[in-house]
């Protein structure tokens, strides 16, 4: 099959962005030809991208390659009219609703190529609809009315096989990892940081993430905050392997993210044999239901329990979470998409 894959902002390191990269990679693998399309792309992550300069640019490109599929790496349906009665349409739907715009950046969206209003007119244009987790797919469900194909986001290669698990217990510290914005509640994870010091003095943070343009403000005050407090290291647009390396750093990986709809990096951090703490609900609840806090006060204490947790408890819970991702892989995904669209 012949695919051309298209996603507005390839420039932002997040994870739509990662998983558009993985599942182009994991076509080709498979034996298919892919295309892959977007206004920007990071050289860092995306070396092979057709970068053009308008939605309108999407038609002749279409009607040059004839792809079996167009497939829209974002829930867009602004691009599914554009290339109405084109190419059979596939969407991989985050979330139905774009959680993170306000009215103060929504123009910083629709300068990046995103364009937020659905409409139903236009979704009943897409041939196939994919989510990320049972919970992304009751909330398309509910919402627009249709069904989903849950296809899990896939790990990057280097986080699977052998020596990627760590064998020794780090020392207290915390981690957490993504785009710096409000969502993601970093700047939670650092006011936690003086209760869990009462129990556990030596306890320490690492934020390691990615600046996103559209909050700014947000990254300035997590700076500001993470001085005040101390023991808060911030590490902004790390490498691959220096992303890998930090996981393998702390001794929980802490997830404060309220409502997750997957969330690639706790899988990455479970890769590493890193036990995670998640504030539910959460659409990792597919992956595990292990350390899934219902509230704020519960999440303070399962991090706290972790830290302090006996050497033989952690690496006995250390080898559960790994295994739990190993089916997390490219070829796994690219193969339940094609599945999808049979």
């Amino acid at each position: 099959m012949k695919f051309v894959l298209f996603h507005p902002h390839l420039d932002v390191k997040g994870g739509s962005e990662r998983l558009t990269k993985i599942l182009y990679e994991g076509l080709k693998e498979l034996g298919h030809e892919a295309l892959l399309v977007s206004f920007r792309a990071d050289p860092d992550w995306f070396e092979d991208v057709i970068e053009i300069g308008d939605p309108e640019d999407l038609r002749p490109l279409v009607a040059k390659e004839a792809p079996d599929y167009v497939f829209l790496g974002i829930s867009e349906t602004h691009y599914a009219a554009l290339l109405k009665g084109m190419a059979k349409i596939a969407m991989y739907v985050h979330f139905p609703l774009e959680e993170e715009v306000e009215e103060e950046n929504l123009g910083d969206y629709e300068r990046r190529g995103r364009f937020l209003f659905t409409s139903l007119d236009e979704l009943a244009l897409v041939d196939r609809l994919f989510v990320n987790s049972r919970r992304t797919a009751m909330a398309v469900k509910l919402v627009w009315g249709r069904d989903a194909v849950v296809a899990h986001p896939p790990l990057e290669p280097w986080f699977l096989g052998d020596g990627v698990k760590v064998e020794e217990p780090p020392p207290p510290h915390i981690i957490c990892t993504g785009r710096f914005t409000p969502l993601k509640r970093q700047d939670f994870l650092i006011f936690i940081m003086e209760f869990l010091r009462k129990e556990v003095p030596e306890a320490r943070l690492t934020l390691a993430g990615f600046p996103d343009p559209r909050h700014r403000a947000y990254l300035e005050e997590i700076k500001g905050l993470a001085k005040r407090v101390g023991g808060v290291e911030i590490v902004e647009s790390p490498s691959d392997q220096e992303l890998f390396d930090l996981y393998g750093t702390a001794r929980v990986y802490a997830h404060p993210r309220i409502g997750e709809h997957f969330g690639i990096s706790p899988c990455e951090a479970m890769a590493r044999g890193i036990p995670v703490v998640m504030r539910g609900p959460t659409g990792l609840s597919d992956v595990t239901e292990r350390f899934i806090a219902k509230s704020d006060w519960e999440f303070v204490e399962q991090v706290g329990r972790l830290l302090t947790m006996s050497d033989g408890d952690w690496l006995a819970l250390s080898e559960e979470f790994h295994r739990k991702v190993q089916g997390l892989t490219p070829r796994n995904f690219a193969s339940a998409i094609l599945g999808g669209l049979k």
